[in-house]
C-alpha cells in the first residue's frame, strides 16, 4: 500500500508539472547598480583576505600593497590564481559569481587600498 502511495504521488507530480516552462532566475542579469560589492567580498574574500585586504591568510597577497590592474583582478577572481592558491569564483569554473559581479567585487578591491 506504501508502494502503490508513492508511486501515484510521484506520477502526480510529474502530470501536474510535466510541461511546465522553467521558472526565470536574475542569476547573471544583474546590473552593476543592483549589486552590494561589500556584501560579494564580506561573502568570498575575506576568509583568505580580510576585512582590509591585508590578513595574507593561506597565502592570500595582500590586496591593500597590490599594483594589480582591474583587467587583471578580474581575470584571477574568474579563473583563479595561477599558482593555484585562490580558486575560481567565475560561473565558467562552476563558481558563484556572474561577471557583473566579479567586476563590482574587483572595483571594491580598489577601495581597500585607500
Amino acid at each position: 500500500m506504501v508502494l502503490r502511495t508513492a508511486v501515484f504521488s510521484s506520477f502526480l507530480f510529474l502530470l501536474v508539472n510535466c510541461g511546465q516552462e522553467p521558472q526565470p532566475s536574475n542569476i547573471g542579469t544583474l546590473d552593476l547598480e543592483e549589486i552590494d560589492p561589500s556584501m560579494l567580498y564580506n561573502r568570498h574574500c575575506v576568509d583568505c583576505h580580510g576585512s582590509k585586504g591585508d590578513l595574507g591568510l593561506m597565502g592570500a597577497s595582500s590586496l591593500v600593497t597590490s599594483s594589480m590592474s582591474l583587467t587583471d583582478r578580474i581575470e584571477i577572481i574568474t579563473h583563479g590564481s595561477k599558482n593555484g592558491k585562490m580558486r575560481p569564483f567565475g560561473q565558467e569554473h562552476y563558481g558563484g559569481l556572474s561577471d557583473a559581479e566579479i567586476e563590482a567585487v574587483a572595483e571594491y578591491i580598489e577601495t581597500l587600498r585607500q
